[in-house]
């Protein structure tokens, strides 16, 4: 699992890990309402503009977050084709979050990586990672 808090992508901007997207890999919907773009993006290219409904749901979702899907293809009207073919794919609810907490002292740095789960029963730790 520590291998999965290794940067994978590192460049002057960027520095992700696998871990970063471990709980979009393991839902089966990705939540419009949080998803970052490149995962909006692959939810909708089954559709054919994936660029433009990823650019407007980024835009429209800064304002307030979508209630429902039907909410979504209300707004996004012109793209309900593709909404339509990716309608399976995608959700304006998450069950499963990654959560990340940064703690630093001086020159020391720990980072711990949690995966949850929500339900009605509350949360629910799907594991726990520590990182420098």
């Amino acid at each position: 699992m520590e291998l999965l808090a290794r940067p994978t992508l590192v460049s002057d901007t960027r520095q992700e890990s696998a871990l970063k997207y471990i709980g979009l890999s393991a839902a089966a919907q990705i939540n419009v309402n949080t998803a970052p773009r490149h995962v909006l993006e692959s939810a909708f290219a089954f559709g054919g503009d994936a660029r433009e409904i990823a650019d407007e749901i980024i835009t429209r979702r800064q304002f307030a977050p979508f209630a429902n899907t039907e909410d979504l293809k209300r707004d996004l009207l012109q793209h309900a084709e593709s909404l339509n073919k990716s309608e399976k794919y995608i959700t304006t609810a998450s069950t499963l979050f990654t959560v990340r907490v940064t703690a630093t002292l001086g020159v020391a740095r720990v980072t711990k990586w949690a995966v949850v789960t929500k339900s009605d029963k509350g949360l629910k730790k799907v594991v726990v990672i520590s990182g420098g």
